[in-house]
C-alpha cells in the first residue's frame, strides 16, 4: 500500500498555509530587493512617499505574476491559488490570466513613477510613458475581464467598485479635510496614487470575502 502525501496532508495546510507561506516569502523577497535597490548607489534613496509607492507597485507585480502564472499552468496554479482544482483554473484561464497581467502592468507603472527623476534614476519622460502605458493597457485588459466574467464575478466587480469609491471618499477625503484644516500635512501626489492602489485592493478582498470566495476550496 503506497502513501498518498496529498490525501494525508490536511486541506487547510495545502490550500491555506503553504500558499500563504509562498506568497509571504515571494512578497518579502521582492520588497527586500526593491528596498536594497532604492538604497543602492543606482538610486541613492527615495523619500517616504516614493518608497511606499515602489513597494506597493512591487506587491501588485508579485500578485499579478502569481495569478497570471497560475492560470497559465493550471496543474501548478491549483497548488497555490484558492481554486477547487486545475479544471476550474482552465475554465477561468482567460479572466484570471488577463487580471494577472493587468495587475502586473499597474504595479510596473506605479514602480516606474516612484523611481522617476528627480528623486529617482528613471528619466521623467520614460517614467511618464511607462506609467501611461501600464495604466492604459491594464485598464483595457480589465475591461476585457469585465466582459468575459460570469454573473458572480460581475457582481464582485460591481461591489468592489462601489466599495472602492466609499473607501477612497472616506480615507482620501478625510485626509484632505484634515490637511485643509491644518491638522496634518497634505498628501503628496504619489501618496494619492498609492492609496488608490491599496484601497482598490482592500475593496476587492472585502467583496470577494463577502461572496464566500476566500473560504478554502
Amino acid at each position: 500500500m503506497t502513501d498518498n502525501p496529498t490525501s494525508s496532508t490536511p486541506r487547510w495546510v495545502r490550500k491555506l498555509l503553504i500558499p500563504a507561506l509562498i506568497g509571504g516569502v515571494a512578497g518579502f523577497a521582492a520588497s527586500a530587493g526593491m528596498l536594497q535597490f532604492i538604497d543602492s548607489s543606482a538610486v541613492g534613496g527615495l523619500d517616504l512617499s516614493a518608497t511606499i509607492a515602489a513597494l506597493v507597485g512591487v506587491l501588485y507585480i508579485v500578485m499579478g505574476f502569481g495569478v497570471a502564472f497560475g492560470s497559465a499552468t493550471p496543474q501548478v496554479g491549483a497548488k497555490f491559488l484558492n481554486v477547487e482544482d486545475a479544471d476550474e483554473l482552465r475554465e477561468q484561464k482567460k479572466v484570471l490570466g488577463l487580471s494577472g497581467v493587468a495587475m502586473l502592468l499597474w504595479g510596473a507603472a506605479l514602480a516606474a513613477l516612484a523611481l522617476a527623476a528627480p528623486g529617482g534614476p528613471v528619466p521623467q519622460g520614460i517614467a511618464l510613458a511607462a506609467g501611461l502605458a501600464g495604466l492604459g493597457i491594464g485598464t483595457v485588459l480589465s475591461i476585457q475581464v469585465y466582459r468575459a466574467s460570469d454573473e458572480l464575478m460581475l457582481a464582485v466587480n460591481l461591489e468592489g467598485g462601489a466599495l472602492s469609491y466609499w473607501l477612497v471618499f472616506v480615507v482620501v477625503g478625510g485626509w484632505a479635510m484634515l490637511a485643509h484644516l491644518g491638522y496634518i500635512a497634505g498628501p503628496a501626489p504619489l501618496d494619492l496614487l498609492s492609496l488608490f492602489y491599496v484601497l482598490v485592493l482592500v475593496a476587492s478582498f472585502i467583496a470577494i470575502g463577502r461572496r464566500g470566495m476566500l473560504t478554502i476550496r
